[in-house]
């Protein structure tokens, strides 16, 4: 059971950084045509900034989780690193469950800030009009998977497993 849920959070993990990346290379592309455009005089693409502004932030929490399940989000190990192999897994333990609840807490209060954008059909007025739920939609998104992560990882602490695995550098 265990290893299905994580397969298929997985899969869902690397279906979000995937879209992380079309969104890398939709930037790239369309800020590269606006400067071109720009530098050959000719009329830029009003709306290339802000689709790029919103791109760069629902491509952060895309990617946050994957992130995460790497391990290379920032980590000051200084403490877990000198003391004992057990007590440094304990810790982590701790971590993992502060995490978790963090996540569930910020996943439930942005789920219902994008509720009520939807209900109150709020947009963003610039030079698009964007409805505000589907970019406020993206905050629980990403902080129910790091919630799943966490308690992937729970899960999976094991002391067995602790003494196998290496210490990833920290600050």
């Amino acid at each position: 059971m265990l290893r299905q849920v994580r397969a298929v959070h997985d899969g869902v993990l690397k279906g979000f950084v995937l879209f992380f990346g079309i969104l890398v290379g939709f930037i790239a592309v369309t800020v590269s045509m606006n400067i071109f455009l720009r530098l050959l005089g000719l009329p830029t693409v009003e709306w290339v900034g802000e689709v790029a502004e919103y791109s760069i932030y629902v491509g952060a929490f895309a990617a946050a989780p994957w992130v995460l399940r790497l391990g290379l989000h920032v980590k000051i190990d200084i403490l877990a690193k000198t003391l004992p192999r057990a007590r440094a897994r304990a810790l982590d333990l701790f971590a993992d469950f502060v995490g978790l609840a963090v996540c569930l807490s910020i996943a439930y209060f942005s789920a219902g800030a994008a509720y009520n954008a939807f209900e109150s059909n709020s947009a963003i007025y610039k030079s698009l009009v964007i409805p505000e739920w589907p970019l406020l939609a993206v905050i629980p998104v990403s902080f129910l998977l790091m919630a799943i992560e966490f308690v992937l990882r729970i899960v999976g602490n094991k002391p067995d497993s602790a003494e196998a695995a290496p210490i990833s550098g920290g600050f």
